[in-house]
């Protein structure tokens, strides 16, 4: 396997999340505008908050490739009431991290991270010692993986021990290709997904509309939601992080779909023409 480069480890962490750091009082201001709404300019859909361009924190503005993506994006700023919460804001920040690109990204160093992160997928370690664990993963985890292999024409090992299950060489050229038809803000959202999820294969099930993002939240956090019935859970926290992390993911499918959704209108309109 190709070892990824610390330096690129760095730009990704640096990425994720580059403006709750460094604009700390901009995360709990007070809302400043009245309306939200969006305008087309040329190919490309702005946010508007009381009919200025909204614009990233490195001064562009915030032009997306969809308009289903930019009503999203206003809907999500009306939706702030008083103040405004920045850190729950996840379009928002997915869409600014893809634009500045602080980390000097390409989409290679994302897709090679990706590819990296396969082998420690959360849904290719079974339990080898906890039959009713083992069990219940076989229940709800096999399936996934065998819809993976079949959707891919690819054969993934699992892992019973501590050990990273093997990743063919075949497997990564065949996802290579996948994740590289993706744009930048794409695979930039699928970063995203994937880091919250544990998981490229959960991810690519719901970019692939093979299961909602609720379903696969569910699936990422069976071994906690095991131990937890097991020995009690404080129900509001737990809830409480379910429904952060659903909204994590549902944020970057929003991207991701709305990216690809534009690629296939044009190339709609391109053959038809």
């Amino acid at each position: 396997m190709q070892a990824f480069s610390t330096k690129v480890v760095s730009r990704l962490i640096q990425g994720r999340f580059p403006y709750f750091a460094q604009h700390r009082n901009y995360a709990t201001r007070k809302r400043f505008y009245r309306n939200t709404g969006i305008v087309q300019n040329e190919s490309k859909w702005e946010v508007t908050l009381d009919h200025r361009r909204l614009k990233t924190p490195g001064g562009k503005v915030l032009a997306v490739a969809s308009e289903q993506l930019a009503r999203a994006l206003a809907a999500e700023w009306d939706a702030q009431t008083e103040h405004i919460t920045q850190p729950t804001m996840h379009l928002t920040a997915l869409c600014n991290t893809a634009l500045d690109n602080p980390g000097k990204l390409s989409p290679h160093d994302i897709t090679t991270y990706l590819l990296d992160f396969l082998p420690t997928d959360t849904l290719l370690f079974h339990s080898e010692d906890e039959e009713e664990l083992k069990k219940l993963q076989a229940k709800k985890w096999t399936p996934v993986l065998e819809w993976f292999q079949k959707r891919f024409n690819v054969t993934q090992e699992i892992s019973r021990g501590l050990e990273l299950p093997p990743v063919a060489a075949n497997t990564r050229a065949v996802l290579a290709r996948y994740f590289l038809s993706y744009d930048f803000t794409a695979l930039n959202a699928i970063n995203f997904g994937v880091e919250a999820l544990k998981s490229p294969i959960l991810m690519l099930t719901c970019i692939e509309r093979h299961l909602e993002p609720k379903e696969a939240v569910l699936l990422s956090r069976l071994e906690e939601e095991y131990q937890l019935s097991r020995w009690g859970r404080v129900p509001w926290a737990h809830e409480l992080g379910q429904a952060e992390l659903t909204a994590r993911v549902a944020a970057a499918l929003l991207v991701v779909h709305g990216c690809s959704d534009s690629h296939s209108a044009r190339a709609k309109a391109h053959s038809a023409n």
